[in-house]
């Protein structure tokens, strides 16, 4: 294999099942960049709505939750470890026990073997990781600690409110704790080039971080993004120069870290662009051929 693709990543976590499968969850929470703590605008990018399947369940009871989406894909993949997946929003932006009261239930849920939690770097405060190191010497917790790039002034210009030294503060510390940690990429940000591509991923390689997950810039109706594009401030990325991008970013990040996915999401009635975001067979078919054809 020419990189290590996430399936085995899980598999070394949960070595007694054939496969696992993540199950999307909706915790409840918002986000500081959202509520007025940091902001009210979010990302200049962002729309949960398009990239969450659960991002209207944030008043549906957790274990109801569970109980609606698990049957459908046991059915499905019955053999398969059902990873929960807290998806949308900060999900450890609530005090400790707010955090308690949503995740002990499923971390108790005997179909579950273990759990995933998106999250920012700013949300991690020492009693935080020490409740989710608790919870890790019951069965495994990631931690997906979205970063998108290392260039600071991208990050101030999409509005994310932390800095890429924050980010390095919260994985060495999720470390100390002894808890897996992954992080989320976007490929395609205004303004970005193949070197800044090239150089968040050799940033995020210094911190050891057991997997990425590459997306391709989605460019969504009614976020400030979408009018920025209008406006004729920055172009999309070609289909050629997301592949070349990916291929070299794997290329850094080496067989150490595994990749999770680098192809784009299912298309949805507010997806602008890039139009070829949902061609997955065609992206992984050209980052493969980019990668056997040079060295890594």
């Amino acid at each position: 294999m020419l990189y290590t693709p996430y399936r085995d990543f899980l598999k070394q976590l949960f070595p007694t099942y054939p496969k696992i499968r993540k199950l999307p969850l909706n915790g409840g929470m918002t986000c500081p960049n959202l509520d007025g703590s940091k902001g009210n605008l979010g990302c200049t990018y962002c729309s949960n709505k398009a990239f969450s399947p659960v991002w209207d369940l944030d008043k549906t009871d957790i274990l109801c939750q569970l109980e609606q989406f698990l049957p459908p894909l046991k059915k499905k993949y019955p053999d398969a470890g059902v990873l929960a997946y807290f998806q949308p929003y900060t999900n450890t932006y609530a005090p400790i026990n707010k955090l308690k009261e949503v995740f002990l239930p499923i971390l108790e849920h005997p179909e579950v073997v273990g759990i995933a939690i998106g999250t920012r770097p700013d949300c991690l405060p020492v009693e935080t990781i020490d409740f989710l190191a608790e919870m890790n010497r019951e069965k495994p917790i990631i931690v997906e600690v979205g970063l998108q790039t290392s260039n600071d002034e991208t990050l101030k210009a999409v509005n994310r409110k932390h800095s890429f030294a924050e980010f390095k503060d919260a994985v060495e510390r999720l470390h100390i704790a002894k808890l897996i940690v992954t992080t989320h990429l976007i490929v395609g940000l205004p303004h970005e080039n193949l070197e800044d591509f090239k150089a968040t991923a050799h940033a995020v390689k210094t911190l050891n971080v057991g997997a990425v997950k590459i997306h391709p810039l989605h460019l969504i109706k009614g976020t400030t993004m979408a009018q920025q594009y209008a406006n004729g401030d920055f172009e999309l990325l070609s289909f050629d120069a997301y592949c070349e991008a990916v291929a070299q970013m794997i290329r850094i990040l080496g067989k150490g870290v595994a990749i999770e996915r680098f192809s784009g999401e299912n298309p949805s009635d507010l997806l602008l662009g890039p139009s070829w975001i949902a061609e997955r067979d065609r992206i992984v078919k050209e980052v493969e051929k980019l990668l056997s054809l040079k060295k890594a």
